[in-house]
């Protein structure tokens, strides 16, 4: 009896496809323009693959740490809805990390060692596109390769942080230790 390979789910699958086949330098959009934008998109959607062990009612909080494209971008995601709740977007540098759900680091941050510190035990999924983010003890990092970009991820540090990563997000990302 032959045995058939899990499916993703449809949305999942619709998702990664526009994400993973978007060359990030058509002729319509300037090169770092569309790589923010995919970029923006990943954050958006990898939120809705991750389960915490508590979420507030009121909204999910994304904070965003530094000042690049794909920053501006996210900022524009409030009020979204994802996982029944409204996106909250938290961008002006005042906010307490541990407080967050999501916390995403700009390129360009320079605090992510002591943003590090601050969230250690504490349930927050870290997003960024620095250099070696998830080896370096983020959650989920976004790498380009072969003009797309692609997601790393150190279950390792989405285990300290309590939180559990979908099994099909798992099998589209690269693992690091």
């Amino acid at each position: 009896m032959k045995r058939r390979a899990p499916r993703l789910p449809l949305l999942l699958r619709c998702i990664l496809a526009v994400l993973a086949t978007a060359s990030l330098s058509p002729a319509h959009a300037a090169p770092g323009e569309l790589e923010a934008k995919i970029k923006a998109a990943y954050v958006f959607h990898i939120i809705k693959f991750v389960d915490w062990p508590s979420l507030p009612a009121d909204a999910l909080q994304l904070c965003v740490a530094g000042n690049d494209g794909v920053t501006q971008l996210l900022v524009d995601l409030a009020g979204k809805q994802v996982k029944d709740r409204p996106l909250k977007i938290d961008s002006d540098g005042s906010f307490e990390p541990a407080q967050c759900q999501v916390l995403y680091v700009g390129r360009p941050e320079k605090r992510w060692a002591e943003l590090q510190a601050r969230l250690r035990g504490q349930a927050v999924l870290t997003v960024s596109d620095q250099d070696g983010f998830a080896r370096g003890g983020g959650i989920v990092g976004l790498y380009p390769e072969g003009g797309k970009i692609k997601l790393e991820i150190n279950p390792d540090a989405a285990r300290s942080a309590n939180l559990r990563i979908s099994a099909k997000l798992l099998e589209l990302a690269r693992t690091v230790p």
